[in-house]
Formats: C-alpha cells, sequence, structure tokens
C-alpha cells in the first residue's frame, strides 16, 4: 500500500484487522452512566457556544 505523509507523520494504509468482542465481558454501569452524563454536558456546552456564535456574526 502506499504511504502519505501528513504534518510529518507518515501514515500506511492497512486493512484494519476485526476483533470480536468478549461475551463475557461486563461493563462498569456506575461508570458508564458517569461518561453519559459528561457527554451530555458537553453536548449542552457545545450548543450554548454555537448559539452564542451565530448570534455575534449576525
Amino acid at each position: 500500500m502506499e504511504k502519505v505523509s501528513l504534518n510529518d507523520l507518515v501514515y500506511g494504509f492497512e486493512p484494519l484487522e476485526i476483533v470480536a468482542p468478549d461475551p463475557n465481558h461486563k461493563a462498569d454501569e456506575a461508570e458508564l452512566q458517569k461518561s453519559i452524563q459528561k457527554s451530555k454536558k458537553m453536548v449542552v456546552v457545545i450548543e450554548k457556544h454555537k448559539r452564542r456564535r451565530a448570534i455575534s456574526n449576525t
């Protein structure tokens, strides 16, 4: 495959390896809920920023 350079980093485009997840893996539900809440808060912040930016550009 051809190698491409971007910002002095060289990338080779090899096919990705598909890995099957472990069926016995259990997610930490408390950590998952914390992550979901953090993501929701971040989306709210981004939306507020977008609205402020749209208002200031008009």
